[in-house]
């Protein structure tokens, strides 16, 4: 009986760790931009989904970057998204910049369930992150 419970008890927390609470999910889709501020401070973005939902495989964003502080434009350098309760790794080198906007293409979120996602700024002599989960069906 104790087995069982155990075994139930560890099911549930992966299960947990896969799906969280919908409130600390970015509700990210065409119709729905995400707004967000680096971990530092330094840069604020607009994230943007090309397709009219996220969905499981390759995805394209639209990341608008615009610099708090300073007057040089920041630059996006990296895209990755991990799913740590199966320690899944994705990133995409398909950055593309137009000024202040980068488009990005391929980020393969191969599995449903909740990915976390950071972005890679840099600022003048600074680097900083911007980072946000979703979660993909």
């Amino acid at each position: 009986m104790r087995s069982r419970f155990v075994s139930f008890a560890a099911i549930s927390l992966l299960l947990a760790a896969c799906v969280a609470a919908p409130d600390d999910v970015a509700q990210l889709s065409a119709d729905h931009a995400l707004d967000q501020r680096s971990e530092h401070g330094l840069v604020e973005a607009t994230v943007a989904l090309d397709s009219p939902a996220i969905t499981r495989g390759p995805n394209d964003l639209s990341v608008t970057l615009r610099s708090t502080e300073a007057k040089l434009a920041p630059t996006l350098t990296s895209v990755q998204a991990s799913m740590a309760a199966h320690g899944h790794r994705a990133s995409t080198a398909d950055i593309v910049s137009d000024g202040e906007t980068f488009r990005v293409t391929n980020l393969d979120l191969f599995m449903s369930g909740r990915w976390q996602v950071t972005l890679g700024v840099e600022l003048e002599d600074s680097s900083d992150v911007i980072e946000f989960a979703l979660d993909v069906p």
